[in-house]
């Protein structure tokens, strides 16, 4: 827009300039540039997350990131009267710190680190070190397989001293991850402790689509972990300092004052009390814990931001009852929020939220001006030089990605949905805005009770769908779930929570300075939380409760986060609809691209996962549908949640077309439980030897009522039937005979038997067939196959050499969690001259058939074998 000023007379012009509706408006870079000088701190955390990220997918090197933080050192100093390079300039210097800081968090460590002593396997080590933290006890995770006895497990954080050597003890650095089999009591934060287990490194991710935990942890700057069989591996030689202990035994205290007389035992409301009020996630059960995350209420789980919220809330809403000013009530808050952080399970999200919060009451305490986006820039910047590689915790994102959406995307939110009703109300006349009525025409009492309240639930609303956005966006990135009612699920437990962390907190607190008058509190504060616990498990079971997603690339959720940000920045940017509409189509049509179910084509894929001692193979048909054959493992028994269901999601695979189980065998369905609960499965196949071999109150016999209670559909096969709905692709069973043709006794020797044909190639999937099936088969012929899955994971018997042969494989796969360094059966000789894999050194096989090749590659990057 060309300056109109700049074309009249000097006279004319001056008036020009007083009248401030004829004043042009300012430019964009105006805009930005007057909001950055109120937000000086924005540019340098914006460039910190970048060199951050930049570094994480290229290693910069140290002299380019050396010269750029020079240069643009330089650059302030010449451009410093300009604003616009200033801020440039200064963003460039921190995304050269950014660089350097996690590269030296991630990528250097001392000549002394205990990871240069640990080989490739576990290895047998005595270690002596000091524990960081408190240790962490947590029930063994196994899904809905819970039918069997385990004992909790702890993990402790140490850090390495000295290892055992041949000739003495090495003096090393660095921090451990110890995994115990068992409760470990007797050990606190603090305690200096010697140690016997196996020491090796975090695995890489051994499945398509599974959590990289070897990188989670050396983000964490953990690289080595060990694992101990008993508690009593576990010597305490030191006890800790009176600090560790002190806060130990205070953190029991109050979790003892809080329960008193307030549940009579170890029930699923006491620990949710614990988790909610004192940040014990750990004791919280499964069932419960899985409730709040299909809800989408886990962040009210895992105290954060959320906590520290209210809390803050409750202490600064008494400072006003009371007539307290607004420093005091700011100073009461900074108070109660720093003891809460140091009270309260020391988390990385609590210390987050604790420092954020801390930061605002200390701008109002100073009597500096508030400015959100300065407030956040400064708690990333200081968090992120701490600990550069937290910027990736799914945590961290969602803690300062929700703050912002609650700061800026809520009122977008809130204006445009206020003018939609008064659209849709016939009320978009200006006259007839409230603030104009209010003035023509006041409201009586009572209409402004109900203008309150519903404002109040306007913004309430706009709130909650703003977090529930983000960390949907977040969610389904990270986790591969998605909570539907989660916005609506947060406005309505968010009282019960809120009141359940006051009440909690007051009555611990009361409970050690006024016992008789905290008593008083047990009754309702245990009705308030029973409460919580049947409302969160009612919503939890409520249609779209906890529905999986696909994988969303972290390209695309970064692009819808964008897009929502262009869309906030339109107005005050002053960007045409047109604009925002492009970018919101292009938006969606990638999404649905991205994510829509795969097109039917003409490739057979077959993926053989590594789930242990176990067998899971998703097999994705030509025409677009998805089987199963088998899914478990021995413990622990929830492969659905961290192997099938990543690599489902990253097939889009929304539904499964038929279970097929081979046999009664807890290793090879112990994941169907699960898979039922959070995937729409069609049906369910097995030999009717299944039924009849799973004895009544057998893990076979509880399988089937489950399949049985979600309405799952049964179906039965024996020898010479073919599955339907395959398509071009021929799914034929070739064992069991039926029940009247062949009396089977064992399990193992009843397993289906599959051979899947296309394209001219055949496939051979054999369950756990022992020397029985074997023979049989053999005396029937016609097994020749070019990719052989081995039978009963690699177990050899009397005729699997003539088996091998008949069969004449060019790929042999063997699902196991059994090395081949510690496997003496005679197998690897067996399969010499054949291409073999294993998934527990190979980790999952991929199959892939298409009309002009074969590829069978594993999912640890090798060199394919190819033919045809």
């Amino acid at each position: 827009m060309p300056d109109a000023s700049l074309t009249l007379p000097p006279g004319q012009r001056d008036g020009y300039e007083d009248d401030p509706l004829a004043r042009p408006l300012p430019t964009r870079t105006d805009v930005m540039l007057e909001w950055l000088a109120g937000q000086p701190l924005v540019p340098p955390a914006i460039g910190l997350v970048i060199g951050i990220v930049i570094d994480a997918s290229w290693a910069v090197p140290v002299p380019l990131a050396a010269f750029l933080f020079i240069a643009a050192g330089a650059a302030i100093v010449l451009f410093r009267t300009r604003d616009g390079l200033r801020h440039l300039a200064l963003m460039l210097a921190a995304l050269a710190v950014g660089a350097v800081l996690h590269d030296s968090s991630f990528r250097r460590w001392p000549a002394d680190h205990v990871v240069r002593y640990c080989g490739p396997g576990a290895t047998p080590v005595r270690l002596t070190g000091t524990v960081i933290a408190s240790p962490a006890i947590r029930p063994v995770q196994s899904g809905r397989i819970n039918w069997f006895n385990q004992l909790p497990r702890t993990r402790l954080l140490v850090a390495a001293e000295k290892i055992e050597g041949v000739s003495g003890d090495i003096h090393v650095s660095g921090t451990v991850a110890v995994h115990v089999r068992e409760p470990v009591l007797h050990v606190a934060a603090g305690d200096r402790v010697e140690l016997f287990g196996r020491m090796y490194r975090p695995a890489p991710p051994m499945n398509p689509g599974e959590k990289d935990w070897a990188l989670a942890s050396r983000r964490n700057g953990i690289l080595v972990e060990m694992s101990c069989e008993h508690a009593a591996n576990v010597v305490v030689h030191a006890i800790g300092d009176r600090g560790h202990r002190w806060m130990a035994v205070l953190r029991q205290r109050l979790r003892a004052a809080m329960l008193d007389h307030t549940f009579p035992g170890d029930v699923p409301g006491s620990r949710l009390l614990s988790a909610l009020v004192l940040g014990q996630r750990s004791e919280v059960n499964a069932k419960l814990n899985e409730a709040f995350v299909n809800t989408g209420t886990v962040h009210y789980l895992s105290v954060s931001g959320a906590h520290v919220g209210m809390l803050a809330s409750a202490v600064w809403l008494v400072g006003l009852l009371v007539g307290g000013s607004r420093r005091a009530c700011a100073a009461c808050a900074f108070a109660a929020v720093t003891a809460y952080a140091i009270v309260a399970e020391p988390r990385p999200a609590i210390l987050r939220a604790a420092l954020m919060a801390d930061l605002l009451c200390l701008a109002l305490l100073l009597r500096r001006p508030v400015r959100s986006a300065n407030w956040l820039a400064l708690a990333a910047i200081i968090l992120l030089i701490a600990e550069p590689t937290q910027l990736f915790s799914p945590g961290f994102q969602m803690s300062f990605l929700t703050l912002v959406a609650l700061l800026y995307l809520s009122p977008r939110l809130h204006d445009a949905a206020a003018r939609l009703m008064r659209r849709l109300l016939g009320r978009d006349d200006p006259l007839l805005a409230p603030a104009i009525q209010q003035q023509l025409n006041p409201p009586s009492p009572g209409r402004v009770v109900v203008n309150w309240v519903t404002h109040v639930l306007g913004w309430w609303l706009a709130m909650s769908v703003s977090a529930w956005t983000v960390g949907a966006a977040l969610g389904t990135c990270h986790f591969q779930r998605l909570a539907v009612w989660g916005w609506l699920n947060s406005i309505l437990i968010m009282p019960l929570v809120w009141l359940t962390l006051v009440t909690g907190f007051v009555k611990a607190l009361l409970s050690l300075a006024v016992p008789s008058i905290a008593t008083l509190l047990g009754w309702p504060l245990a009705l308030i939380t029973e409460t919580l616990v049947v409302f969160v498990q009612f919503l939890a079971r409520l249609p779209g409760a906890g529905m999986p997603a696909p994988a969303v690339p972290g390209w695309l959720t970064a692009a819808g986060l964008a897009v929502l940000a262009f869309w906030v920045l339109r107005p005050w940017l002053r960007i045409a609809r047109y604009w925002v509409a492009v970018a919101a189509f292009a938006f969606i049509t990638s999404a649905a691209w991205q994510l829509a179910p795969p097109f039917p084509g003409d490739t057979l894929r077959l993926d053989v996962l590594s789930v242990g001692n176990g067998t899971a193979c998703v097999i994705g048909l030509p025409n677009g549908r998805t089987f199963i054959y088998d899914i478990g493992s021995m413990p622990p028994y929830d492969i659905e949640r961290w192997r099938v269901g990543p690599l489902l999601a990253r097939r889009r695979a929304y539904r499964i077309d038929a279970v097929i189980l081979s046999h009664p065998n807890l290793d090879h369905f112990s994941g169907l439980p699960d898979l039922l609960d959070h995937r729409s499965v069609k049906a369910v196949i097995a030999a009717p030897h299944f039924e009849r071999l799973s004895k009544p109150g057998s893990a076979g016999a509880r399988l089937l009522a489950d399949v049985r209670q979600h309405g799952i559909p049964r179906q039965t096969v024996v020898r010479g039937d073919r599955l339907n709905g395959t398509g071009n692709v021929e799914i034929e069973v070739l064992w069991p005979p039926p029940l009247d043709e062949l009396s089977i006794a064992r399990a193992n020797d009843s397993s289906i038997v599959l051979g899947i044909t296309y394209a001219g190639c055949r496939v051979l999937l054999c369950g756990d067939i022992e020397e029985l099936p074997q023979r049989q088969l053999l005396a029937m012929g016609n097994l020749k196959a070019d990719v052989l899955v081995l039978p009963h994971h690699g177990g050899v018997e009397p005729n699997t050499g003539a088996f091998l042969e008949a069969v004449d494989p060019a790929y042999c796969i063997r699902s196991s969690g059994q090395r081949d360094v510690h496997t003496y059966s005679g197998l690897l000789d067996l399969v010499a001259h054949r291409q073999y894999f294993n998934t527990a050194d190979d980790g999952a096989v991929e199959i892939r058939v298409t009309p002009s090749e074969l590829t069978v590659r594993p999912w640890r990057p090798v060199t394919p074998f190819t033919d045809r």
